[in-house]
């Protein structure tokens, strides 16, 4: 019962945020709309794996430590012109790529073990699945905008 007062807490809190005006127009997202789409991947993930108040006092810090991390490493990205570089720049590029790509899986497993003592290994599944659901509707609904 607690369970259900916290999560229609949440959605009732969310709802205006839900409700407010269309995405923003062509160019980099506004810090407002940003915030507007962390606060519904909260509530979406909440509902979707079913957080329990205790487990999500626990499970956002982990999961938002996490994400920034990620995100330092989205800022540490070099993009280069790839049509005038040189093979040997080029070959640095997928060497440093591919460590990348080898730290950020060895967060995600730091991450998955973190949550399974938190929320279990059902829902730590759970939680990809959700993603992904997420970023597909997010991603139809900017190509919905954009068709407008």
């Amino acid at each position: 019962m607690k369970f259900k007062l916290f999560l229609s807490t949440i959605l009732l809190a969310m709802l205006p945020l839900l409700m407010m005006g269309q995405q923003p127009g062509p160019g980099p997202l506004k810090k407002e709309s940003r915030e507007r789409i962390e606060a519904q991947r909260i509530a979406f993930i909440t509902q979707k794996l079913s957080l329990t108040p205790d487990e999500a006092a626990k499970f956002w810090p982990v999961y938002n430590e996490h994400k920034d991390e990620l995100k330092d490493m989205r800022d540490d990205i070099d993009r280069p012109d790839l049509m005038n570089i040189t093979d040997g720049e080029a070959a640095m590029i997928i060497e440093k790529h591919l460590q990348q790509e080898q730290i950020r899986l060895d967060m995600k497993k730091k991450l998955f073990s973190r949550l399974r003592t938190i929320i279990g290994p059902r829902k730590v599944l759970m939680l990809h699945a959700a993603e992904k659901e997420f970023n597909r509707e997010l991603l139809r609904r900017a190509n919905e905008y954009r068709k407008e």
